[in-house]
């Protein structure tokens, strides 16, 4: 079950229902997990049997920690095995025995290894580091291990963010998920207006663009203008389906009394990559920088160590998206950029800084390397990748002109709704008077049920994260 089917809205309205009439929190933890297991096994039920494995070994592994503070680093190697390895078999497997049985080819020893060739389960990344996230803190003592199930489990299981995040740290969300939460007429018209904004980019922006998109990277050789306006367009796509995404999990569990953190803060207004990745995912940003990044640096500030934990910690971002080396290299990409500002940048000259082009000029040519970017991670076969880099586009068929005129029109008609909400976030909304704030929430929720209405098809895509 998606966000975006008509059975979510039902799911969603009956859970509403019941979560509100529920006297105490216990018993909304009850509906939050009943319905949340109702929403992840409603294709695959067995799915929900590796949720339960891992929910449970990290609700015991918390528990022994703080038992037995002398076993923490066993216990923590038990969940860390336990996890990883189930995220192992199921994403990796295959892409390393494939790999492995192509290297000893190469070495004149060719084996036949086996695969499994096993169905990815939805979600299990976010999962998987949501998880780790409460053995890992409570290992190092920033979190107190907990003894009632029924709020742990929902700290895992809860619906909104449960397939595609954001990732929460259990130390920010079961503090929420352990007080009783009140009905709050306000909170749950913020979180509608959210959700449908939400539900209008996916099913307006990313579902019209991938039309597009998607035929472009399908050709067998198409037009390197073509390819290079369709990673800009890629770049669209993916920000209004991830972050509309986003939007409906953080409106829906608004709505039910619960914050969850800001995953997209206007990516393509990043000045730098550091910018980038404050702006981008941020909840995934944040869990690698805070559970990768700075044990890889183990405290070291010299550049050479902090280098290393800058290729280790993206690399194993790039791996995390799947397994496939395209997304390696999208990694390392990363790594790059962020090594190179961090070399280039002290070397400008401070009074370039000051100047009111500079701003502009940083985010145009981030910009820029965003396009590589989004063709890296779009286009999986590094083969396909390295020839659109290195060769030179044909631009001299008037007919591939107009072709691209339309693609580049199609592809900035629709940024154009995210700019305007942009801008009435920033000059329109903390102007509006109080008294006239629920007839414009009212306008906003129908301009984005008009939107979903034209606009919605029966061959709608998946949340394109749902494949990570």
């Amino acid at each position: 079950m998606t966000f975006v089917q008509p059975a979510f809205v039902v799911l969603f309205g009956i859970v509403f229902t019941l979560y509100w009439l529920a006297p105490r929190k216990s018993w909304q933890n009850l509906v939050l997990c009943v319905s949340s297991a109702i929403f992840y096994g409603w294709v695959h039920p067995w799915f929900l049997g590796l949720l339960a494995f891992s929910a449970v070994l990290d609700f015991v592994s918390g528990l022994q920690m703080e038992a037995h503070p002398t076993r923490r680093k066993p216990w923590l190697a038990i969940s860390l095995i336990g996890n990883l390895g189930l995220l192992g078999v199921f994403k990796y497997y295959d892409f390393f025995v494939s790999n492995l049985a192509v290297a000893l080819a190469r070495l004149g020893t060719p084996v036949s290894l086996p695969t499994l060739g096993l169905l990815l389960p939805v979600g299990i990344s976010f999962y998987t580091f949501q998880t780790l996230s409460y053995t890992i803190d409570v290992y190092r003592g920033r979190l107190a291990a907990r003894r009632n199930f029924l709020d742990y489990l929902t700290f895992i299981l809860m619906f909104p963010h449960l397939v595609a995040g954001p990732v929460m740290k259990a130390k920010d969300l079961l503090p929420q998920l352990e007080v009783d939460r009140r009905f709050d007429g306000a909170r749950v018209r913020e979180g509608l207006t959210l959700a449908l904004w939400g539900a209008a980019k996916k099913i307006m922006i990313a579902d019209s663009v991938s039309l597009y998109v998607d035929r472009v990277f399908a050709m067998d050789n198409p037009p390197l203008i073509l390819v290079a306006l369709s990673s800009m367009g890629f770049g669209v796509q993916i920000l209004a389906d991830f972050s509309g995404y986003t939007d409906i999990a953080r409106g829906t569990a608004r709505m039910l009394g619960i914050e969850l953190m800001l995953n997209f803060n206007h990516p393509f207004l990043a000045a730098n990559p550091g910018d980038f990745w404050r702006r981008w995912h941020i909840s995934f940003s944040r869990w690698i920088h805070e559970y990768v990044y700075e044990p890889l640096r183990g405290g070291a500030t010299d550049e050479r160590r902090r280098t290393l934990a800058t290729f280790g910690s993206l690399g194993i971002s790039g791996l995390w998206h799947g397994a496939n080396w395209s997304y390696v290299v999208w990694g390392m990409y990363h790594a790059v950029l962020i090594t190179g500002y961090r070399y280039v940048t002290p070397q400008i000259p401070a009074s370039w800084k000051d100047r009111r082009w500079s701003h502009p000029l940083a985010v145009g040519i981030m910009f820029g390397f965003l396009q590589v970017h989004w063709l890296l991670f779009r286009e999986t076969q590094l083969s396909r990748t390295w020839h659109y880099l290195t060769t030179w586009p044909e631009l001299s068929d008037p007919t591939l002109w107009a072709v691209a005129a339309l693609l580049a029109g199609v592809y900035l008609w629709a940024a154009v709704p995210m700019v305007l909400v942009l801008l009435a976030e920033r000059h329109v909304y903390p102007r509006i008077p109080d008294r006239w704030l629920l007839p414009a929430q009212a306008g906003a929720w129908a301009l984005c049920l008009v939107a979903i209405g034209v606009f919605a098809r029966d061959t709608r895509a998946d949340f394109i994260y749902f494949s990570f």
